[in-house]
């Protein structure tokens, strides 16, 4: 981006003469769809260039190309295109009009009469507009048979998405790739994914990228296999060298002139001992701890202050040579799969004669740059002369190259790209700022709107002021900021409160270094509070909106509330319920049509259809919606019940066609034996079942007059494509005026629409995006490229970073200019701890930050400063005082009277509304740990080729539901007597699991009661049941609202574990925090916690030794989980033993995989710990 900056002219959308190609930056409310209407207009009526044109004038409606990216955008301008054809045709007959516009053209045409047959030609002939999105428009070219590219387009069917593909993709590589491995290899790929699914989601931000990316460090012709066998040669040597080298690396360190902050004596010590502890273990893992890179000879010299005294020494010169060498196979197999993934998608679409919308994009790019190229452009310049496009900043690259391909350097043709660069948000869509950016620079002609026309002078006053505290306040030098001018007639436009003219912005400050949680929840309470005082003082009169000199009383519907997300959306939701103020939350996108359940019934349906297709039978029922592992069955057994699912298919396709779809659907999923066993094996939720069965609903009553099944399966098939964005768009429209609701919307889906009064109450938590992915996505700044970098090198980190606070400026921007008369924003001097690393590469973690501060850690004096000095009569700063909030019990709430807003008791909230917390929903929260999935997949890694199996707990079926019938067995046991083979058959038949494995877990079970179990051999059956207790729940009351970070620093200090594994994230926690303890029992007079696991670690009671099960405690974070059920039993015995202590009572937490518990090694299958007691008392301190 070195190239000078592009210099913008104004644009009169009336008086402009046009030809060739122009770039059109239309800001926020400057009206970008009035100029192109305006433009439309022109050309219609041939007013649009000089006379020594070479273009037909006028031109028709079929020849004026528009393009969009949304089909709801299209309709709309479509619309409102029309409307303004017929007012200018009614304009021109009568030869005047209310509207000062539509005068400038009457006076501009010279015949009217001429003018008003083309335009009541036009307006009659409107829905053969070309008005497309940019597929449909790529779509009707391809259909063009005169083209060789027809050849690529014809016969074949549009899908609306390629996840089933992807899906089947995914599970065909796992299979070719995976099941052969040795079981060294098979366990470091299973700790990366458990099935398929796993694989995908870790490729989909890969797989979604439109444009390949150029890898940066390219690893060619690497085979994972072999990789593998390398990388443990390599991690043999380095141990090797550190074991022989390691004593003298602090007196080398300590000498030189490193930086003594990060290389201090503790933290190289605790660098050390973890690397010690790596070096002396014999693995086959194909890991090394990361804390190695610290002593890299690179590493240390870029930590030298000034290059003097570097630590020099040959042991950090062979880290550098290991760290060179060592390539991580998560990545050669991520690199391996997308390949993979690519060719099967599209050899399968060309077999199925189908193709995606983002192939009508790369054939037609395609023909363009083909021998035939020069034609088919010809001929689309000839079809459409002139071409108008909408939204240019949310184009991507290969779009940008079709357009630019048929229209660019033709001074006989018009190519308009109008849209903001400011504005650009959608980068998750694809849409790509640096095509804009690339654009402008090879575009000559670019000019600028200047007038908003949509907010008050105060408002456009506040953000011009905001916006320019800074030369480049979007980062990026060539999106340059231009002052908008507000017009005259918004001068009258005012937020007028207890007879005061309030400013645009008003800065909501609470003066105190807050966590990020900590924030939300203060800055929540102050949005509720406020909006009450101003909606009571609006029913007094006394708070209004001015339009030109005329008042109108506030109402709720007034307000509007941007976020980023609905967790946010449900934090605000939860203080206005104090508050009794009704809200609406716009952007749940929760339709039914979206869910992953509507494809699978497609697929179902599909296959019912073809019940004698044996292989898609197959392929189906091993697909995500039953998941049937086909390799235990044997080749009779399997062939057996593929006859036997065939003939039922055959049998619901009739129930479909006689009684219906519902019916059908009830009879599979809820009355047939054999799939219900299925489903309960899988885990299938009831919510999943529900989806199914309302889906089954919706089209029984949508396709009552459907007869023929593949016409039902057709419309479901378009719903998914089509009607999922329209049904929300008419959720948000019949929500949109309700006026006695507070809207709650996304920042991203208020994009286009206008406010009188918004609130930004969390903009300073909205953080620039962590590195904490597989890879890095960037774009070169010279020629724009997109960049993929799976070693996260520093100046990757640095682009990343840079792009990602980019974006947050422009959703800043895009949230501001969404009011009309007023924005409040809630704003405070963040302490983002875990982001303090990433200063090495970036200044600012928030848009904010950035606009205000010229330094990012800065005192709570100084940034109040910075603050008053921003502060005018457009902009005020409000500290929030603590004495202001409290106020709201004792007067606002007192107003009741106001039965608008105060329609129910709060006297009790408190109890009613008190959040329940517990270890599940704390580990659900985390997305850095890998989450252990159990999953019929999983057994993918077992070996089957043996015909016959023997029946063990290694092959006994895994999930959630056969977990809980387990644990049930365990609980209802009496350990002092021999358990009976008729009654484990009994429980297996009261949860549906078939019974032919019940002498199996009899004589499981018996010797897991008989095992002496740790360290003081503790055996079951010798604790009678005075001496236990099963599934002890217990509600543990929070003292304060605790977050994350309070309890990361309690568990990293305290339990070695914890310090190993990532940091906790999750939301701010009050209430209470809940669980159920397995069992506690007593044990030579101490009280000891048992936890049954019935987790899956291999097919060998070997896998079940402590080093793998505390990898997996570790991969669960069950570190957690015993920390509180240790400090559940400790405050219990505190409460009912006198003269109580924690270390003669409390014996320790034992984990028992009960997989792993066989005669030959007592060892195994059980894992043991005492939490220290310095961690139990200071948990203790969080609550009650």
């Amino acid at each position: 981006m070195s190239k000078n900056l592009i210099k913008f002219k104004e644009f009169n959308p009336f008086k402009k003469k046009l030809e060739g190609q122009y770039l059109i930056e239309a800001s926020a409310g400057t009206g970008k769809t009035f100029t192109i209407i305006i433009l439309y207009l022109r050309m219609l009526l041939g007013l649009y260039k000089k006379n020594n044109n070479t273009l037909p004038l006028p031109l028709t409606v079929e020849q004026i190309l528009v393009v969009t990216f949304t089909d709801t955008a299209t309709q709309d301008l479509c619309k409102r295109i029309k409307n303004s054809i017929h007012i200018l045709r009614k304009g021109c007959l009568k030869k005047k009009s209310k509207y000062k516009i539509i005068n400038n053209f009457i006076k501009k045409i010279k015949n009217h009469k001429i003018a008003s047959d083309l335009l009541l030609k036009a307006e009659l002939n409107m829905h053969n507009a070309s008005i497309y999105t940019i597929h449909s428009f790529c779509k009707k070219i391809l259909n063009f048979k005169n083209y060789e590219i027809y050849d690529f387009f014809s016969n074949k069917k549009i899908i609306s998405d390629e996840l089933i593909l992807q899906q089947r993709a995914s599970i065909n590589f796992w299979r070719k790739y995976f099941y052969k491995l040795p079981k060294k290899i098979a366990r470091i790929v299973f700790s990366y994914w458990k099935s398929p699914l796993n694989l995908l989601n870790t490729l989909t931000p890969f797989l979604s990228k439109k444009s390949k990316p150029i890898i940066k460090y390219s690893v060619k012709n690497k085979n994972f296999y072999t990789q593998f066998y390398k990388n443990l040669k390599y991690i043999k040597i380095i141990k090797k060298y550190w074991i022989k080298y390691k004593n003298n690396i602090i007196d080398i360190i300590t000498n030189s002139n490193i930086n003594k902050h990060i290389y201090n004596t503790k933290l190289i010590n605790i660098w050390i001992n973890i690397i010690d502890l790596w070096s002396l273990t014999k693995n086959n893992n194909n890991y090394y701890p990361k804390e190695l890179y610290r002593f890299s000879q690179k590493t240390l010299i870029s930590k030298t202050n000034k290059n003097i005294k570097i630590p020099k020494y040959i042991l950090f010169k062979y880290i550098d040579i290991f760290l060179k060498k060592f390539i991580n196979i998560k990545f050669l197999i991520i690199i391996k799969a997308i390949k993979y993934i690519n060719q099967y998608i599209k050899k399968k679409k060309e077999i199925n004669h189908v193709m995606s919308f983002n192939d009508l994009l790369v054939i037609l790019n395609k023909g363009l740059n083909s021998k035939f190229g020069i034609k088919i452009a010809q001929d689309i310049r000839k079809l459409f002369p002139v071409i108008l496009v909408d939204e240019f900043q949310d184009t991507d690259i290969q779009q940008y190259n079709i357009l630019k391909k048929i229209y660019f350097n033709k001074l006989n043709n018009i190519m308009i790209l109008i849209g903001d660069p400011k504005q650009a948000i959608y980068s998750f869509r694809e849409a790509d700022i640096f095509t804009y950016l690339k654009a402008s620079f090879e575009i000559k002609n670019c000019y600028t709107l200047k007038n908003n026309w949509r907010s008050s002078s105060t408002m456009v006053n506040s953000i011009n002021k905001l916006f320019s505290n800074r030369s480049y306040p979007f980062l990026f030098k060539n999106i340059v900021f231009h002052p908008i001018n507000y017009t005259i007639k918004k001068l009258n436009y005012n937020f007028i409160v207890n007879n005061k003219i309030k400013p645009g912005i008003t800065f909501w400050f609470i003066n105190k270094i807050l966590d990020i949680n900590l924030y939300k929840q203060k800055m929540a309470y102050t949005c509720a509070y406020k909006i009450c005082k101003l909606i009571i003082l609006g029913e007094k009169n006394k708070a209004f909106l001015q339009k030109n000199f005329k008042n109108k009383k506030i109402n709720i519907s007034d307000i509007t509330i941007l976020v980023r997300n609905r967790f946010e959306a449900s934090i605000l939701q939860k203080e206005f319920i104090k508050f009794n103020l009704p809200s609406v939350y716009l952007s749940n996108s929760d339709n039914i049509f979206e869910k992953q359940e509507a494809k699978e019934l497609v697929l179902l349906l599909k296959t019912i259809l073809n019940p004698y297709k044996r292989q898609k039978i197959i392929n189906f029922l091993s697909s995500t919606l039953f998941n049937i592992n086909w390799f235990f069955l044997q080749d009779d057994k399997k062939d057996f019940y593929i006859e036997k699912i065939i003939n039922k298919f055959i049998n619901y396709k009739l129930i479909w066609e006689k009684q219906g779809i519902l019916n059908m659907l009830e009879k599979i999923f809820i009355k047939d034996t054999f799939f219900y066993k299925i489903n309960i094996i899988n885990n299938f939720t009831e919510k999943k079942i529900k989806n199914i069965l309302y889906l089954g609903e919706l089209i029984q009553k949508s396709c009552i007059n459907i007869i023929n099944c593949n016409q039902v399966v057709e419309w479901l098939l378009q719903q998914i494509i089509y009607t999922d964005k329209n049904i929300l768009n008419q959720q948000i429209k019949s929500n949109f005026y309700n006026n006695k609701k507070i809207k709650i919307m996304t920042i991203h889906k208020s994009k286009g629409l206008q406010f009188p009064i918004i609130w930004l109450p969390f903009i300073s938590s909205n953080i620039i995006e962590f590195i904490n992915k597989d890879a890095i996505f960037y774009h070169d700044r010279k020629n724009f490229k997109l960049i993929l970098d799976f070693k996260k090198d520093k100046e990757s980190k640095k682009f990343f970073l840079e792009e990602s606070l980019a974006e947050n400026l422009r959703l800043l921007y895009v949230s501001l200019t969404r009011s009309i008369f007023h924005c409040s924003i809630g704003i405070s001097n963040l302490k983002i701890f875990n982001l303090k690393k990433l200063n090495l590469y970036i200044k600012y973690f928030n848009a904010l930050d950035f606009l205000l501060k010229k330094k990012n850690d800065i005192s709570n004096i100084e940034f109040k400063k910075i603050l008053d000095n921003l502060k005018n009569k457009d902009i005020f700063i409000k500290i929030i005082k603590k004495n202001d909030l409290l106020k709201i019990n004792n007067k606002s709430l007192k107003k009741k009277k106001n039965k608008l807003l105060f329609t129910s008791q709060i006297n009790n909230f408190f109890y009613k509304n008190k959040v329940i917390f517990s270890f599940s929903k704390i580990k659900n929260q985390q997305t850095n740990n890998i989450s252990y999935l159990t999953n019929n997949l999983k057994y993918k890694f077992l070996n089957t080729n043996e015909k016959k199996i023997k029946k063990t707990q290694y092959n006994f079926p895994c999930g959630k539901q056969i977990g809980i019938t387990l644990h049930s067995i365990l609980e209802k046991i009496d350990f002092t007597k021999k358990i009976s083979r008729k009654f484990i058959k009994q429980e297996l038949i009261k949860k549906n699991i078939n019974s032919i494995w019940h002498i199996m877990i009899t004589n499981w079970f018996n010797n897991i009661i008989k095992t002496p179990i740790g360290n003081k051999k503790i055996i079951l059956n010798k604790i009678n049941n005075k001496n236990k207790k099963t599934e002890f729940k217990f509600y543990l009351s929070i003292k304060n609202l605790f977050s994350s970070i309070k309890y990361n620093y309690i568990i990293n200090k305290y339990d070695l574990n914890s310090f190993k594994l990532p940091t906790l994230k999750f939301e701010m926690i009050e209430g209470f925090l809940s669980g159920i303890i397995d069992l506690i029992f007593l044990w030579e007079k101490k009280y000891y916690i048992l936890d049954y696991k019935s987790n899956w670690l291999g097919n060998s009671y070997i896998d079940y030794r402590k080093k793998y099960i505390e990898n997996d405690i570790c991969l669960n974070r069950y570190d957690i989980q015993y920390q509180i059920y240790s400090l559940a039993l400790h405050k219990y015995l505190k409460y009912r033993i006198s003269n109580y202590s924690y270390d003669k009572y409390f014996g320790g937490v034992i984990y028992l995989y009960i997989r792993g518990i066989n005669n030959k090694e007592n060892k195994n299958g059980i894992w043991e710990t005492k939490p220290s007691f310095q961690l139990i008392n200071e948990l203790n301190k969080l609550f009650i």
